[in-house]
Parts: structure tokens; C-alpha cells; sequence
């Protein structure tokens, strides 16, 4: 789930007000969909939705539980060019732990989705 726009991946789009077709996608776009489908997973394994996953997903983060993985690497610092000019917001590093780069970090589906069952209440 990255949040690098120099990964996108290739999403079809066919909505009112922009041609249908295949758009790169990334961030936030792409990550939220990824991510609700390994919730889908854990709802599937459970055998009922799992509902508010909040605070399961901080406790099993408290326990560094070996489905979320730590990012200790990289940063959210995002550039782009006007014209012939350069501009750079200047973001936050990953860090071992909680960072403003990764949060929590990412997730290892085939740990975490049984883990999220285990945490969530039934």
C-alpha cells in the first residue's frame, strides 16, 4: 500500500465529467481501496463484519503485532515543476515507530487479517 505516486497503479475510471479509461493511481486512492479489501478478508475469516476496527488496529499496533510492518525508511517530501521551477514541500521522515511519513506503517495481509479477527471484538 504506497503511498509513492512514482508506483501508481493502473485504475479504470468511468464517471460524469472526465473521459472513462485508465488512470494512474496513488496515495490515499490507491491505499484506502487496498486496505478495505484486506478488512473484506478479515470480515470473510470472521464470518461478520468486524465493524469499528480502530481500536483494534492501535492495540494490535501497541503489541507490535507482526502484521503491521514498520516503514523505518524514506520520507513524504513530494516536488514538482512549474514552468521551469521547482517546488518542494518538504515532509516528515519515516522513523522506527509511529511517524507523521507512515503512521503505523503498513500491513502484512496474511498476518494481519487473522490478527484483526483476533483483536476485534465478536
Amino acid at each position: 500500500m504506497s503511498a509513492a505516486c512514482n508506483g501508481a497503479v493502473d485504475t479504470y475510471q468511468s464517471f460524469p465529467g472526465q473521459a472513462a479509461g485508465w488512470y494512474p493511481t496513488c496515495g490515499t486512492s490507491e491505499a484506502t481501496p487496498l486496505f478495505a479489501g484486506v478488512v473484506a478478508l478479515a470480515d470473510q475469516l470472521a464470518g461478520h463484519p468486524l465493524g469499528v476496527i480502530n481500536p483494534a488496529l492501535y492495540a494490535l499496533s501497541a503489541e507490535h503485532a507482526p502484521g503491521i510492518v514498520d516503514i523505518t525508511k524514506g520520507n513524504n517530501t513530494v516536488s514538482w515543476t512549474v514552468g521551469t521551477k521547482l517546488q518542494t514541500v518538504t515532509g516528515y521522515q519515516a522513523l522506527k515507530g509511529y511517524d507523521l511519513a507512515t503512521g503505523v506503517g503498513t500491513v502484512d495481509a496474511a498476518k494481519f487479517v487473522p490478527e484483526l479477527v483476533a483483536a476485534s471484538p465478536a
